[in-house]
């Protein structure tokens, strides 16, 4: 597979297909960032599963709708979609060595170098690290007071980030600056003018990207051969399958995009977990017992692996909204998905959320019920690709269950401590990009039990 700057053009001869391009320069680019479900619904409606539609910059995309093209993208065992392709205009301009950003095998030794990072020992180290820098954060929570959850939970993972991912102390001037750097990376993520030009905001994103890089391949030597626990380090010890460690420019490109990635969804989940929990009041009760029943004050790792319901109602928060609401890919060939000749270098686009709404593949699916992922029902299985929050196939989400143990180590010590109340009659709009969430950063107030 290519490397991002040698890649051929984009096709954009997809007038074979039906659909709409949008405005001029900025094709569906606007209508997508208001409210990406609304987009894929109206899509599907009018013309179909596959229709075309142009973004940002007049690039031509092909969106594909439905589990089969899920599959046919994300397992794609005979390398008929790149990864790197379909991001090269997108996250290959911030984050052009990351994960997601590699093909083949690159990504497979980089994965591979990374897996002992996120297997269970592991995994059990970080939940000792995660607890004081939670309950430090919940205990300074207002209490009988209205407050924006979000800018809340922003900075406690930010904390969670610095600590666990970069081994520094949370509340140093050091961790405060790469806390404000990573922010100012993202934002380039979402800017509708992604153009390296003067007082733009990817100009700043850019170099805000390359302090960062900065400061990871300066302390690279620092951290090869110590014993820290974090990510970070982790990554600098670890070696490819001839006993050599990753290089410099791999590190910094996969510590910077799971720093993106992790933090990002968890965020997005956490936030939209406390809104359908704040909703649905009997759920709350449901996982508040399930906390009261463990036996230890502090959880353990196993503790929270049998939290079920907790569980469930994180995966049916993410059937709403994952924490990214489209994949992309890019065919490497000529291929027929589904009955539909798709050709050569040609940019698709899945969408998960409106997956998980079909009612093809859930039952009664915009009514909240978690129980939907339990054994008896267990609905996500259906269709072995109608079920996608973390993406699939060889690129699915390395860190998927730091971000649910995270996640439920967090809902066990806020709810059994505090009640969720949300305003009388709530229904706030969502924000689908840059993260999913209610648009006003979900206002609630938190009541002792």
């Amino acid at each position: 597979m290519s490397d991002l700057s040698t890649l051929a053009p984009d096709n954009r001869d997809l007038s074979m297909f039906p659909g709409e391009y949008g405005l001029p320069f900025l094709g569906k680019t606007i209508e997508f960032v208001k409210d990406t479900l609304a987009m894929c619904n109206k899509h599907y409606e009018r013309f179909g599963p596959v229709s075309r539609l142009d973004m940002v910059k007049n690039q031509r995309v092909l969106m594909c709708l439905g589990p089969e093209f899920n599959e046919a993208t994300l397992f794609d065992p005979k390398g008929n979609f790149s990864v790197a392709g379909g991001y090269a205009s997108s996250l290959g301009g911030l984050y052009p060595d990351g994960m997601l950003t590699r093909d083949d095998v690159k990504h497979k030794r980089t994965r591979r170098a990374s897996q002992p990072a996120f297997k269970n020992d592991a995994l059990k180290t970080y939940v000792d690290m995660l607890i004081p820098i939670q309950e430090r954060r919940i205990q300074d929570l207002p209490i009988n007071e209205e407050f924006i959850f979000y800018d809340n939970i922003q900075q406690t993972l930010m904390d969670v980030a610095a600590r666990v991912f970069i081994g520094l102390d949370e509340l140093s001037p050091e961790a405060k600056r790469l806390g404000y750097l990573f922010s100012e990376i993202n934002e380039g993520l979402i800017t509708p003018l992604p153009y390296n030009l003067p007082f733009l905001q990817y100009r700043k994103s850019l170099k805000a990207r390359e302090e960062l890089r900065k400061f990871f391949i300066d302390n690279i030597p620092k951290r090869r051969g110590s014993d820290g626990l974090d990510m970070f380090t982790r990554y600098c010890n670890a070696k490819d399958e001839d006993g050599l460690y990753l290089n410099d420019i791999d590190i910094d490109g996969h510590i910077a995009f799971l720093l993106f990635a992790a933090f990002d969804t968890t965020t997005s989940a956490l936030t939209n977990i406390l809104y359908y929990l704040g909703k649905n009041l009997d759920w709350q009760d449901k996982v508040r017992n399930e906390i009261f029943d463990v036996k230890n004050e502090m959880p353990t790792f196993d503790d929270l692996a049998e939290m079920k319901l907790t569980e469930y109602v994180f995966q049916e928060t993410l059937r709403f909204y994952p924490s990214v609401m489209v994949l992309n890919r890019r065919t490497t060939r000529d291929v027929n998905v589904a009955g539909y000749d798709i050709p050569a270098n040609t940019v698709v686009m899945i969408s998960p959320p409106f997956t998980h709404r079909m009612e093809q593949w859930w039952d009664d699916p915009y009514t909240f019920d978690p129980m939907r992922f339990s054994p008896e029902r267990a609905e996500h299985k259906r269709h072995g690709f109608s079920y996608v929050p973390f993406g699939g196939g060889a690129h699915k989400c390395i860190g998927m269950h730091f971000a649910m143990m995270n996640a439920k180590l967090y809902l066990f010590r806020l709810l059994k401590n505090y009640k969720i109340n949300l305003r009388s009659n709530y229904n706030p709009a969502f924000q689908h990009v840059h993260l999913p969430r209610p648009i006003d950063g979900l206002p609630l107030t938190l009541t002792r039990i």
